[in-house]
């Protein structure tokens, strides 16, 4: 059988098409259309297989019910709870999600995001951009009224991001409440890497040594993927800090590549985890790729995601309307490499 109409269920039931049409468009009731009616209207539409047109809904309500999130091929992080934030708070709202990728020339092109909207017909968009916008590409968007969002971005208005500074924060105090002292951050040395993470985490990490008056120590791996003959740099760096009787007690990584930097290291010199030496990176989910899950600082992605749709639900209602950028709170999620120092290391 073809597609069902609404002129298909009102043959079917012997009722004029204009009956049908108020029933399957929520206004039986205003039309004073009789309860039986309607049940068999509504029990007809099911039964046949009747799917509302979404285009002449849209055209109705002005909406397309859709917002596509646009990502750059270049420097983007759509990890799964960020995109399952993403659709749960959509469904939840009974929208769509449109996925697209472009070069990042065609997306910082005036002209391209004018046209998404009327091509993918979509109400909204966000941007998973690593870098974030200029100035006057986000005056541009505002100009033209385009209801948008960025994704894990630092910007004045119209963003979203976890809270990485809290994080740093939150990873040191951690450790020193454990009772560590020599406590170090482990960051890869990455020129151009310019998220707002690398600073932000490392601020914090140094803000809470210096609320305890503790001395801070940043190391920085070399930023390597290749083997040389004899072992890889970064082990190779990660080794050196671990060296000698004044070495960390405890690591604050940065993400789960210097984590695992560290963990090589630590197992070429002899020292067992937690015991010798305690971990805690940063990472949207606990990861036990090291056979031990490692204590995380969760950027709390899914939250980002679901925080992102409230915010462009917000921007779609009123595109001319700055909304502050909103910082997500990273949470504490307790692996297993991490415990109170050792007391030969305390000496």
């Amino acid at each position: 059988m073809a597609h069902p109409t609404i002129a298909t269920i009102a043959e079917h039931l012997g009722l004029s098409r204009a009956t049908v049409t108020h029933v399957l468009n929520g206004r039986g009731d205003t039309q004073r259309i009789r309860p039986e009616t309607q049940q068999r209207v509504q029990e007809a539409a099911q039964e046949l297989g009747y799917r509302a047109n979404a285009s002449a809904r849209a055209v109705r309500a002005g909406r397309f019910g859709s917002v596509a999130l646009i990502q750059s091929l270049w420097g983007q992080y759509l990890p799964p709870e960020l995109l399952n934030g993403l659709v749960s708070a959509l469904g939840d709202q009974d929208l769509h999600l449109v996925l697209s990728q472009v070069h990042d020339p065609v997306l910082e092109d005036e002209t391209y995001l004018p046209h998404t909207l009327r091509e993918l017909a979509v109400d909204g968009v966000l941007l998973n951009r690593h870098l974030g916008f200029s100035a006057a590409y986000l005056e541009r968007i505002q100009k033209l009224c385009i209801p948008a969002i960025s994704l894990n971005v630092k910007q004045d208005f119209d963003a979203i991001h976890p809270d990485d500074l809290q994080g740093g924060q939150l990873a040191t105090e951690f450790l020193l409440q454990l009772g560590h002292e020599k406590i170090a951050f482990v960051d890869s040395d990455e020129s151009l890497n310019k998220h707002y993470s690398k600073q932000d985490r490392r601020h914090g990490y140094e803000q809470a040594m210096a609320v305890a008056g503790k001395p801070a120590h940043v190391h920085l791996i070399p930023k390597v993927w290749h083997h040389t003959h004899t072992d890889d740099e970064r082990i190779t760096s990660a080794r050196g800090l671990l060296s000698g009787a004044s070495r960390p007690t405890a690591i604050v990584a940065y993400e789960l590549a210097e984590a695992m930097a560290v963990v090589h290291a630590a197992h070429q010199l002899g020292l067992k985890i937690p015991d010798d030496l305690s971990i805690i990176l940063f990472h949207s989910r606990l990861d036990n790729r090291y056979f031990l899950p490692f204590h995380t600082i969760s950027n709390q992605m899914e939250r980002v995601g679901r925080g992102a749709v409230e915010l462009l639900l917000g921007k779609i209602q009123n595109p001319k309307v700055l909304l502050p950028t909103r910082a997500i709170p990273a949470a504490l999620l307790e692996g297993m490499t991490c415990q109170p120092p050792a007391r030969k290391n305390e000496r």
